[in-house]
This record gives structure tokens, sequence and C-alpha cells, in this order.
């Protein structure tokens, strides 16, 4: 009798784990975010492919005033990473590619490339340098280059260690496999993301894109200053296999979900790009295994992830960047499994400009450390380090501001002439040197 209600009571907790616990709390949770302009993003959830979860917070076109739906298209950055080794492992298995293959059989130019192998590409391993870390990354995200031209930019990259010596995250390299997609099928990269991935699965909002399209029902992004301002509109043309598709957290979960379901790609090849991490990442959460990846690009934030214990998949899209999407995204996986959590206090407290001109001034941390500018600029203060942006502080309490994107505090004592920040990392005392 004792073995039957522990294994009910097994089975009750294991059910209790996979629901959504308390929707009006976690509705309250991020309606704060949107309350006091902390981000602006839209979330969902899934289980076994059914919506146990969703939320809007803020709009797609703040503008309009337009509310995000189901077909609001995201910029969704390197999450395209597990599209492209989907094709790659996909190309693998029809006998176009080997992962031995070196990467001088397609682009002999490339630093090395007589060493490094397809495999090494997918294990950010190359030792190419990243196009974001390049002399030219400014003219990179500022225009579009035709094909022959991004080569000669990647051609001109140095390589800064042997192939395979470490892991070093490389855009480049995800480039260059999206090229090489193109060589083996002869198709652009979107004719061949649409013929092996978006047709399959029958996803209607997911593809390449470029430049924005209002008429594609895409979302805008925009960035925090005083208020939510739009972000300049650039291309993602690119970007290609690294960062070039636009879809919507509905198809990005499906996209996961078919992944795991081994309707895209071999369990060997799933293997592979789960636990060597080709093309995904593993984020333990508790006793949970996850699986998926993060993207960036151009003002756009995204997190995917997908649960294979419990057939979840979570993806979040945020185009009002003003707070970590992990910690956006960890709310949910609390409430999901049970973990306690509260709802954030995002009330802050307004100084007088008279008030804050104690906190003015240059801060030190040490002797070799560069100085941190504390100042005002239209009755708010704002904290920067050297040619850094500027970062907006806010009051909690009378000497105590917050940084809530990094999670950072700062606590001035004017009369002992220092400054205190709390970060994830530790704590560090700056001494006011004027």
């Amino acid at each position: 009798m004792k073995n039957y209600y522990l294994l009910i009571l097994l089975l009750s907790q294991q059910i209790f784990a996979q629901t959504i616990h308390n929707k009006s709390k976690l509705d309250s949770v991020y309606d704060a975010f949107g309350t006091y302009d902390k981000a602006m993003f839209r979330i969902k959830v899934q289980k076994e492919g059914k919506d146990i979860y969703e939320k809007n917070v803020g709009f797609a076109d703040l503008e309009n005033e337009t509310v995000p739906d189901d077909n609001t298209k995201y910029r969704i950055g390197s999450v395209t990473k597990t599209f492209t080794a989907a094709l790659i492992f996909k190309a693998i298995e029809e006998g176009k590619l080997k992962q031995t293959d070196k990467l001088s059989n397609f682009f002999p130019r490339v630093k090395n490339a007589d060493i490094i192998q397809i495999s090494t590409l997918l294990e950010h391993r190359s030792g190419i340098q990243n196009i974001n870390a390049s002399k030219f990354y400014d003219d990179f995200i500022a225009r579009d280059f035709p094909k022959e031209t991004l080569l000669e930019m990647i051609y001109r990259l140095p390589s800064v260690f042997p192939p395979d010596y470490r892991y070093s995250y490389c855009n480049t390299g995800y480039m260059l496999l999206g090229f090489i997609l193109e060589k083996i099928y002869d198709k652009s990269y979107s004719e061949i993301l649409k013929e092996k991935i978006v047709s399959p699965l029958n996803l209607v909002n997911t593809g390449t894109a470029d430049f924005f399209k209002s008429e594609n029902n895409e979302s805008k992004s925009y960035r925090y200053y005083t208020d939510w301002r739009k972000n300049l509109d650039r291309g993602l043309n690119n970007f290609i296999g690294a960062g070039n598709i636009i879809s919507t957290p509905s198809e990005i979960n499906t996209f996961y979900k078919a992944l795991f379901d081994g309707k895209l790609v071999s369990e060997k090849s799933l293997v592979q790009m789960k636990n060597l991490e080709k093309g995904m990442f593993h984020y333990p959460y508790e006793s949970k295994n996850m699986y998926g990846h993060t993207g960036s690009v151009l003002g756009y934030l995204t997190f995917a992830l997908y649960i294979p214990e419990d057939k979840i998949a979570i993806c979040i899209t945020e185009n009002g960047v003003r707070y970590d999407i992990g910690d956006i995204l960890e709310y949910v996986l609390n409430d999901l499994y049970n973990d306690k959590y509260e709802v954030p206090n995002f009330k802050r407290i307004k100084l007088s400009n008279q008030e804050l001109q104690q906190f003015v001034g240059k801060y030190k941390y040490s002797s070799s450390s560069t100085d941190l500018n504390v100042y005002i600029n239209n009755d708010k203060l704002y904290i920067q380090q050297d040619d850094s942006p500027e970062i907006l502080i806010e009051a909690k309490e009378k000497n105590k501001f917050v940084y809530d994107t990094n999670k950072v505090e700062l606590l001035f004592s004017p009369e002992k002439k220092k400054m205190t920040m709390t970060t994830r990392k530790g704590i560090y005392t700056y001494k006011k040197i004027d």
C-alpha cells in the first residue's frame, strides 16, 4: 500500500511539474516589465506541441501601438545557427558532405583552410577571427554586401589560435557553413532552408530576411533612453547562416520539437548536436537538461529552449531590450517546476537634480582601472566608462541605484567619498577622485 501511494505521489508530482501553476502570478510578473518599461517581448510555452502559456509585453510597433500576435515575425539572431547545423547534418546524411571534409575543399583562401574541418566550424573551434571583432565590422553591419565581397572579408580575417585548440564562439564559421550549403546544393541558403525545413514543417512565418518590412508583419526593435526609441533599420543579408532568419516563437518551438522528434535529422546526428554542442547548447536547470540557443542581432534578442524529458518548448523574442532575456525566461521555468519566485519590484523613486548632484563625479576602482564617470543628464543619473555607452541608473532608495539590465546595484556614500557596486560576479568599492 505504501508503494502504491508513493507511486501516486511521484506521478502527481511529475504531472504537476509540467504545467503552469499560477498563470495570474506569472502574468503579474511580466506585466511589471511592461508597466515599468523594462522590456518588450513575446513568450510562448508549449508541451507536446500544445500551448500552455503565452504572453505579450509591449508592442511590435510602438508608434502604431500594434500588439504582437502568433504571426508577428522577429529577427532571431544566432538561433539561426541551430537551423544551419540541422541543414549541415541533413547534407551529411544525404551523402553530400562529411564532417571530416576540409574547408579547403570549398574555400581554400581562408586561413588554415587545409586543417579546418566541417566539424571544427560546427563546434566553434576553427580559430578564425569572429567577424564581430574585425576592423571592418562597422561596415559589415551598416551595408549590404554581395556574397563575393563577404568572402573577401573572411579571407582577410586572421587566425587567432590553431584550429581545434580551443572553443571560441564564431559567427564567421557559421557564415562559412551557410556558403558551403549553397555550394553543395547549388541553391541559395533561403531556398535550402525552405526546401529542407520550412516546407516539411509547414512553417509559414519562417525564412530569411534582409531589411525590415512592415507589410510582412515584422516586429520593430527599440532601445530605451528616457523612453523607447526605434533602432536603426539594418539588413540581415550579411549574416547568412549565422543570424539571417526571421520567425515567431510558435514556429521556433515547432522547429525544436521536430528536431528532437527525429523529423529533421537522425538520432545519431541529434546526439552530436546536443552533446557535442554542434548548433545548440546545453542549459541545465536543477535536474533538467535543456537544449537550445540564444540570439542577438541588431536590437533583437531571442532565447529558444527545449526540455526533452518533458517535451516542453519555450521561446522568447525580445524587441525592446532593457533586461537580460535569460532572467525574463527564468520566471516561466520557476513556475513550470514549482520553484519559488516573486513579482519583481521595479518601483523607483524620483530624486531632484540637487539630490542627484551629491553623487556626480569620477570614481576609481584601482590605480590601474579607468575612471567611472557619474553625471546628470535631463535630471537623470548616468554612469559611463571610457567610450562605452552611457547607462541610465535609477534610484531605488535615496543613496541606492540600480541598473536592471545586468542586475547591478550602486550604493553611494557621499560622506565617505565612495561608491559600492554589487554585480553577479562580486562586490567592488570605488573611491571618488573628484
